[in-house]
């Protein structure tokens, strides 16, 4: 069958409009969602790892290398305001003394009894420091006549070109091995009797003094009053003064064993004024009972001589080898008299030791004297493991010293001593000294005498 075309074609485009209208009456598609975001699944517990012990070494020596550094700081911080400030260090020394004494009818007769005692040697107050190159010291002794008696009271300045350390003040004249030497550092209880009678004392003055060739020699030398009283004073009309000075020198000294092998000679001299044109010297045995009359009587004594100068000339030796030591001096003493001319006065002394428990006699380099007995092992000690006891240093020792001031008509006498000494360091700074000392005296005019005489010192310092 033949459809016609017109109605035909007319009806569908009617249809195909009106499916059109249609689609165009729907919503608008809506696009998909995107798929929901789920929240990421929780990590696994974290465990603490395995300590490693290198990292925690590591970790340690950092922490302690910062606190160190901030230690460092610190004490750099208080060094540099320390600096500005002046050091100040005390010191304490104590010497307490028993004597007993014995006399033959002779002495008796010519000097009285010699008595027995006990007292303070020495009790001694210190202050000592330095600003820079500045040292100053302030010393009172409270057993000494005065009651307190100055010291060492000077003030210094040190690396001084050309003249080392020079200082101002009261202190000892650089006279003599011995005499220049500290007291607790000496062997007997007293000095032997050409350092005691014949050196000069305490004085005061002015001194410069170094030592050169690496510490292998030694210089000194001062301008000082001749006889300043116990507070450094002295007056007069005349310029009562005094040159002394003194050099030493080492022939050999083992450096390796800080000088337990060593060879020390030397020599000092000093011209002096008198104090109103007079001058005496007297000496007592090598004993004393403290530092204030009454005390052991005197046993030699030139009684004042009139003289308006007087020299003094020393030669010293110090042969250390081991625990054996040998030391003397010798002195003499020319006196210009003003009216029997020049008078020659002499002393000596030698002395021997032995230190049964190994140490040695100490010696200090830079000033050329003795230095402080260092035990190698002390009395009694403690440490982290309580209570130790040791031996201490004990030492033996033996002198001999004379004195003449007999010379062109002055008869002031002879005098020799024999000491036996025993020295008990307990440690650096305790020891206990016992002397026996004989004395023979032998006078001018008169029969000899001779006393025995005992003592014992307990001295500590701190």
């Amino acid at each position: 069958m033949r459809l016609r075309r017109g109605p035909w074609l007319v009806a569908l485009f009617a249809s195909a409009v009106a499916a059109t209208g249609a689609f165009a009456q729907l919503p608008d598609p809506v696009p998909p969602s995107p798929p929901a975001q789920l929240p990421p699944p929780a990590a696994p517990e974290q465990l603490p790892a395995a300590t490693d012990p290198l990292t925690d070494l590591m970790r340690r020596v950092n922490n302690l290398e910062g606190e160190l550094q901030k230690e460092k700081q610190k004490q750099l911080a208080k060094a540099a305001d320390a600096a500005k400030k002046p050091t100040l260090n005390w010191g304490v020394q104590i010497q307490a003394d028993g004597v007993w004494a014995g006399q033959d009818a002779a002495l008796r007769e010519a000097v009285g009894v010699i008595p027995d005692g006990a007292a303070f040697r020495r009790a001694r107050f210190n202050a000592a420091g330095e600003y820079g190159p500045w040292i100053y010291k302030f010393g009172m002794d409270f057993a000494l006549s005065g009651h307190p008696s100055f010291i060492d009271v000077f003030l210094g300045l040190t690396d001084v070109p050309y003249l080392g350390t020079v200082r101002v003040g009261h202190f000892f004249e650089p006279f003599g091995l011995e005499h220049y030497s500290q007291n607790r550092f000496l062997t007997m209880l007293e000095r032997s009797l050409p350092s005691d009678v014949l050196g000069p004392p305490r004085n005061l003055g002015v001194m410069a003094n170094d030592s050169f060739a690496n510490e292998r020699a030694t210089w000194a030398l001062g301008l000082f009053r001749t006889d300043s009283d116990v507070f450094g004073g002295d007056s007069g009309n005349d310029f009562q003064s005094a040159v002394t000075g003194r050099v030493t020198g080492l022939a050999w000294y083992d450096d390796s064993t800080q000088g337990r092998d060593l060879l020390h000679v030397g020599g000092s001299y000093s011209a002096r004024g008198t104090r109103d044109d007079r001058v005496r010297f007297r000496s007592r045995p090598e004993i004393r009972i403290g530092s204030v009359e009454p005390n052991i009587p005197y046993l030699a004594d030139t009684g004042d001589i009139p003289a308006h100068f007087y020299q003094l000339l020393n030669a010293e030796l110090l042969w250390v080898r081991g625990p054996f030591s040998v030391q003397a001096e010798y002195q003499l003493m020319p006196v210009s008299t003003a009216d029997r001319g020049a008078v020659y006065f002499q002393a000596w002394y030698a002395m021997a030791s032995v230190f049964l428990t190994g140490e040695h006699r100490a010696y200090r380099k830079a000033t050329g004297v003795l230095e402080r007995i260092i035990p190698r092992r002390d009395f009694v000690k403690k440490d982290a493991c309580g209570l130790t006891w040791g031996p201490g240093a004990w030492e033996l020792a033996f002198r001999v010293s004379h004195l003449d001031l007999d010379d062109r008509g002055i008869a002031g006498g002879r005098l020799t001593d024999l000491t036996f000494g025993v020295n008990w360091y307990m440690n650096p700074y305790v020891r206990m000294t016992a002397n026996y000392v004989r004395a023979f005296q032998s006078p001018a005019r008169g029969a000899d005498g001779t006393a025995d005489i005992f003592g014992i010192r307990m001295g500590y310092e701190f």
